[in-house]
């Protein structure tokens, strides 16, 4: 039989779950956690306080980032600032002074990539930009969209649906694999085009490859042709510089999840001025402000995280970061050309090459080799449809890091 005593002891335990701390309601500081180098600092020296900033473990080698990228503590700090700044008053913060720094970041995105912000729609990532362009756009039974046959399948699926949809043509050209030319690239986009191509939809680097394509001399050919210039953009931000003006496209889709180690569900679309009108999709109906009738609520503190993300990458230089990328993947480069069993499909031309190395295994399973480099704590990409491999080398790749990959590898072949 429970006692008096014995309800008044589980009272009291029940009152001691209930007393939770009381979260304060006046505006929340965000302790960053800052980036330390000098502009005296070596890159080995930049690069090792990148790596600081990660929260992968020490001793894992993480060379996926073009999948998916780790945020720093700056953006973390940033994410969970903004969300207890926006949790202790939701409405007033949402659509006050919170909502105000995520439309901000608008600004920090057309600097990043030289446009202006009202060229500049915030998205949840590279696929719903590109969805959002190729399904607004009025195309007709017959019409054609050139592509490559090495796109990403998050590319794939708006054009899929404008084929099944609206009878679209998708035209798919095979660029070769390892490209070793700046000219085959184009001479194979030029040889697609008909008087049918109404859009050419691009990797601005190639997921499978890490081939950068040659926007502004394509846009030579495009241009005067009427035809509409799209390039996916999610290998490049935050690896590379983006300049959409000098690439001369008419829209740019990217996420902020892979190079930018930005928040998970983040991106944007560069739609250019000239081309706004003939995007008429639910999304943009109410204009391009981060909040809209048509958007709807949005994840305001991650979009925040994203601007912090850039800030970042603008605070070390992102040309210090592309020189960096280039120079860990053509160590690991060549170093994997030393090696037997395997036929490496990235080119080599520094004006055609990025932070992505990808291979083939000759008799190797990929699948296998993944498993095994995992069980050392090495992430790598395995390519879907081929028996290959791909490695992204970021800023805080370090040659050390790439020394015990090549070592693993060499055992696993």
């Amino acid at each position: 039989m429970n006692t008096r005593r014995d309800f008044f002891k589980k009272a009291s335990a029940f009152a001691g779950v209930l007393a939770l701390p009381t979260l304060r309601t006046d505006k929340i500081p965000s302790p960053f956690s800052a980036l330390k180098f000098s502009s005296s600092s070596t890159d080995d020296q930049v690069c090792a306080s990148v790596r600081k900033q990660l929260l992968i473990p020490e001793g894992r080698i993480y060379l996926n980032t073009a999948s998916l990228g780790s945020c720093p503590l700056t953006v973390l700090d940033a994410v969970n600032a903004a969300t207890r700044q926006l949790e202790a008053n939701p409405v007033s913060e949402n659509w006050g002074e919170l909502g105000v720094r995520m439309d901000n970041v608008r600004d920090k995105i057309a600097t990043f990539i030289n446009a202006s912000r009202d060229e500049i729609l915030l998205t949840r990532n590279a696929t719903e930009g590109l969805g959002l362009i190729i399904q607004s756009l009025n195309l007709k039974s017959g019409d054609e969209i050139l592509t490559t046959t090495q796109e990403h399948s998050g590319a794939y699926v708006g054009m899929d649906f404008v084929a099944k949809t609206k009878g679209v043509i998708i035209k798919k050209v095979t660029l070769p694999m390892p490209s070793t030319n700046k000219q085959d690239v184009i001479r194979c986009v030029l040889n697609g085009i008909t008087p049918m191509t109404k859009m050419v939809v691009l990797s601005h680097v190639n997921t499978i490859t890490g081939l950068v394509m040659p926007f502004a001399e394509i846009a030579s050919i495009t241009q005067p042709k009427g035809i509409i210039l799209v390039s996916d953009g999610a290998q490049a931000l935050g690896m590379m510089r983006v300049d959409v003006a000098r690439m001369g496209v008419d829209a740019y889709a990217t996420c902020g999840h892979k190079w930018l180690l930005g928040p998970k569900e983040t991106g944007f679309v560069y739609i250019k001025t000239s081309l706004q009108p003939k995007i008429q999709g639910l999304f943009n109906f109410s204009g391009y402000g981060a909040y809209s009738e048509s958007s709807g609520t949005r994840n305001v503190t991650t979009i925040i995280g994203m601007g912090t993300a850039i800030d970042f990458h603008q605070q070390i230089g992102i040309d210090r970061i592309q020189k960096r990328c280039l120079e860990m993947r053509n160590y690991c480069l060549s170093e994997l050309k030393k090696m037997r069993g395997i036929t490496i499909i990235s080119p080599e031309l520094e004006e055609l090459s990025s932070g992505i190395v990808s291979f083939t295994l000759e008799k190797a399973n990929n699948q296998e080799v993944y498993a095994k480099l995992k069980a050392q704590d090495i992430i790598v990409k395995v390519l879907p449809g081929s028996n290959s491999l791909r490695l992204a080398c970021h800023i805080f790749v370090s040659k050390a890091e790439i020394d015990i990959f090549i070592n693993v590898l060499s055992k696993c072949l």
